[in-house]
């Protein structure tokens, strides 16, 4: 197999009409590039130069391995410039996924930093719940997931991931602002029994959390109104159809719509009454930007509006 030092040697013979001159440019003694020549020669079973005592000239076969060489050597030093960048974190790859809402508030700021300060890097999204986003991290396809865990739905994650906390958010009740229980300073869960509840698929975190809460309060919710959508609770609730409960996070989503303008928000006061949201990589992961885009998640989770507690009555159970 021909090596690039026996391309580099075929190149500058040509261009240089002699081993003398070649050799004074590589570095190399004229014995040398001679031997390198001649060792091609035999290999490939065809005379790549016609040599004379004063000057040697490239034959048909020399031209054409010449011209193909130098594009070879083009390409290999293209690529160590390409593998310097990657080593360098100038270039490279980052595959991000996140669940809706934390797509919607944090990672905006992830895109935007990448594309501001690395231009160079390529950067995918998608979104999906941890039911999918984890197990796409586990096999290679994604990069990083931002996930989330509810309080009083534990998990337990596969090994070989590492996750780190981003927030940790309150759960919020909403009512309509026509609501009889709208303007109480204090709501207890008891005296939500007879609501109609509007809740996400059955098979979700979300409503296995609102079960955990109303068996708190000593009820089960009848759930009415099932959706994924985090959007369509505000507007149910808004129109009296029902009460939900919903993360932080989508409430800042929607309070900034004008759907949303009729609810009312009741803070629950139960520390297991919360959501965490993490970023999940595996632990074997090299990727140089990882730590890049965690720390940009942490700033647009920081950079949230904090909702006062004098804002929301407080449900007790």
């Amino acid at each position: 197999m021909l090596t690039p030092p026996q391309l580099q040697a075929i190149c500058e013979v040509v261009a240089a009409g002699s081993f003398r001159t070649a050799a004074q440019r590589l570095g190399y003694t004229p014995s040398a590039v001679s031997q390198q020549i001649s060792t091609v020669e035999r290999a490939l079973g065809v005379p790549l130069f016609e040599r004379s005592p004063r000057s040697v000239r490239p034959t048909a076969a020399g031209l054409q391995l010449a011209l193909r060489a130098g594009r070879l050597l083009a390409d290999l030093s293209a690529t160590e410039n390409e593998m310097r960048a990657y080593a360098a974190a100038e270039r490279g790859r980052l595959r991000l996924g996140s669940f809706w809402s934390a797509g919607f508030r944090l990672v905006p700021t992830v895109l935007t930093g990448f594309l501001r300060d690395r231009p160079e890097v390529d950067v995918r999204y998608e979104e999906g719940d941890p039911q999918v986003t984890v197990p796409a991290v586990l096999e290679g396809r994604l990069d990083l997931a931002v996930i989330f865990e509810y309080g009083v739905v534990p998990h337990s994650w596969p090994e070989g991931l590492e996750h780190t906390l981003v927030r940790e958010e309150p759960l919020y009740l909403l009512l309509s602002a026509a609501h009889p229980l709208a303007g109480r300073q204090h709501i207890r869960l008891a005296d939500l029994r007879d609501e109609r509840w509007i809740s996400y698929h059955e098979d979700t975190d979300a409503a296995h959390c609102l079960r955990h809460i109303c068996a708190a309060g000593g009820f089960l919710p009848e759930a009415l109104f099932r959706t994924n959508d985090y959007n369509l609770p505000y507007e149910l609730v808004r129109q009296g159809l029902g009460v939900a409960i919903a993360p932080e996070l989508a409430v800042v989503d929607a309070s900034a719509s004008p759907d949303a303008s009729g609810t009312r928000l009741v803070r629950l006061t139960d520390s297991t009454h919360t959501r965490r949201v993490y970023a999940t990589r595996r632990t074997t992961d090299p990727n140089p930007f990882l730590p890049q885009a965690i720390a940009l998640l942490h700033t647009a989770a920081a950079a949230l509006p904090e909702r006062g507690e004098g804002e929301c009555p407080v449900v007790t159970g």
